[in-house]
């Protein structure tokens, strides 16, 4: 039996177990309440773009509407949602599978109570590690299932066999990217390499960032799903727009999320609109197609076997 067999049989367990294993009694109705999770992978072309902020009101967004949302900041590089937020998390990941830390001990709440837990550590580094730290990481992680509506997946910018793998297991990627041509071409690199490695067509959405004019915004978009389409045979469906507004930099030196710092503003308007447009759609198409974290790791599992 390879790893990847043993552990999608552990999780299976672990996942028939959970009634009567639940370690932490505050969340058995929400256990109760919640579908399998929804894992979004959110990245970029480029480092610069605004991906961390987007990924931050974003969840806001969602958790304004009634959504219960985590973010996962898998930014190992320039990890930077909790300067976005004005927070130093005590905890990360890697305590989870080190020093074999709870799951609900690191994960921390941010602005208007937003959930979100430090990575702290490269997903390739768990090979390397011995199967009874590996199994109590794993249970963890099954800890998060079904607890919340929507995971967000914050990785680092730029082309990495981790992003690519990111791409691949989660249930939808959004692309931000912005009207610059470094951005645009970068973001389309990534596309081709995922591409590269499977036959498959994720689910991708593009948010054009910090965009001049509405117009400009929706020619970029436009450009880029036609190379995407025609070169690729990539179909990538827009979500939304967010034009430049200097509120957005306010708020990032008040360490202070846009959505909740300046409600009125233009990016906080856009912002609404991507809301409003992704909730809709997701409603339609159902959630029951998501295996949530649990599937979202076994993915991981198997492509580096």
């Amino acid at each position: 039996m390879d790893q990847a067999q043993s552990l999608r049989e552990k999780m299976n367990r672990l996942q028939a177990e959970r009634p009567r294993q639940l370690q932490d009694p505050l969340q058995k109705t929400q256990y109760q309440h919640h579908p399998s999770s929804r894992v979004i992978t959110i990245t970029s072309g480029k480092g610069g773009v605004g991906k961390s902020n987007f990924s931050l009101n974003f969840a806001l967004g969602l958790k304004a509407e009634g959504k219960k949302v985590v973010i996962l900041d898998l930014d190992l590089s320039t990890a930077n949602l909790n300067i976005l937020m004005g927070i130093s998390p005590r905890y990360s990941l890697a305590n989870v599978l080190y020093d074999q830390i709870r799951i609900w001990d690191v994960i921390e709440k941010g602005t208007e109570g937003i959930e979100f837990i430090h990575g702290g550590f490269d997903l390739q580094h768990l090979m390397n590690f011995d199967q009874s730290k590996l199994d109590y990481f794993w249970n963890q992680l099954n800890e998060l299932q079904s607890y919340a509506d929507y995971i967000l997946l914050d990785t680092g910018a730029g082309i990495s066999k981790e992003l690519v793998d990111f791409i691949l297991a989660s249930d939808e990627t959004i692309m931000v990217a912005t009207p610059e041509p470094t951005s645009i071409a970068d973001a389309y690199t990534v596309l081709k390499t995922v591409m590269s490695y499977t036959t498959e067509q994720p689910k991708l959405r593009l948010v054009i960032n910090r965009a001049q004019t509405y117009q400009e915004a929706v020619e970029t978009s436009r450009a880029f799903q036609h190379a995407c389409k025609t070169i690729l045979k990539l179909e990538i469906q827009t979500l939304g727009y967010l034009l430049e507004d200097l509120h957005v930099r306010q708020s990032v030196k008040a360490q202070k999320p846009f959505l909740v710092m300046y409600p009125n503003s233009t990016a906080a308007k856009n912002m609404k609109q991507i809301i409003y447009s992704y909730l809709p759609e997701f409603t339609r198409s159902g959630p029951s197609s998501s295996k949530g974290i649990r599937g979202f790791f076994e993915k991981i599992w198997s492509r580096r076997k």
